[in-house]
């Protein structure tokens, strides 16, 4: 029996490798910035991944995982995209005499992504990433008291086989002061499948504001399926280091 199970299971793995659509994946991950372009009407998206995020605050160190992220995407019509993303959070906190754990699922975000304009000389390609939080889903150490939503309004310029893609959004969290996010990220497409990228982000508010760095790669398995992994460390004073990896596939319903 665990023989039969064995063979279905590469059975399966086989023909999601060998199942081709005719446009390579794309994806949101692993970096923060979103896609600018739009999955086509009919596809069906899965990104999963994992990530680790280490902080030392000075008085305590603080572990950050994510196993799995978690986005499920469906490409609905030429200029509309719809995402549900959510998390398996685990956080550790230690400084040395008490350390406490917590660990649950997210809260869940849906998150329309709107195409507005394509290239056409200085005018970047464009897109505009809504989101909606709900409250009260999820672990309670996690949770999100009251409905957050936000936008991230995103712009791409490619030149053959370099892109240049920039965010710029906020979040209004209810009862919780407004938070301005944005970021940057230089890609580079070495070969049709080997590709990678330097990203520059940050948020700020009237309180704080933060700065962030990372870098990875993107590999495509076959055009279906991307596998990828990402670096990342805070440039703003603290010490803070992160590491992550994950898988995208599709499939196109229509097809």
């Amino acid at each position: 029996m665990n023989r039969l199970k064995l063979l279905a299971f590469f059975a399966f793995i086989t023909t999601i490798a060998t199942a081709q659509d005719d446009d390579p994946i794309f994806t949101d991950r692993p970096n923060v910035t979103d896609a600018v372009s739009i999955i086509a009407p009919g596809t069906f998206q899965v990104e999963l991944g994992y990530y680790n995020t280490k902080a030392d605050y000075g008085i305590e160190d603080a572990t950050f995982i994510t196993a799995p992220n978690i986005s499920v995407k469906y490409g609905l019509l030429d200029w509309l995209e719809l995402r549900v993303l959510t998390n398996y959070g685990i956080a550790k906190f230690d400084d040395g005499t008490f350390s406490r754990k917590d660990n649950g699922l997210t809260p869940i975000t849906f998150s329309p992504k709107f195409a507005l304009l394509d290239q056409k000389g200085i005018i970047p390609k464009m897109a505009l990433a809504t989101s909606l939080t709900f409250p009260d889903i999820g672990e309670p150490a996690f949770q999100a008291q009251e409905l957050n939503y936000g936008f991230r309004l995103l712009l791409e310029y490619g030149f053959g086989k370099f892109s240049w893609t920039n965010s710029i959004g906020t979040d209004w969290p209810k009862g919780m002061q407004q938070v301005w996010s944005y970021t940057t990220v230089g890609g580079y497409a070495f070969t049709d499948k080997l590709g990678a990228f330097v990203e520059f982000y940050g948020a700020f508010n009237n309180e704080s504001d933060h700065y962030n760095t990372d870098m990875g790669v993107t590999y495509l398995l076959t055009n279906n399926l991307q596998v990828d992994a990402i670096f990342g460390t805070n440039i703003d004073g603290q010490s803070t280091r992160s590491f992550g990896f994950g898988v995208a596939w599709k499939t196109n319903c229509k097809k």
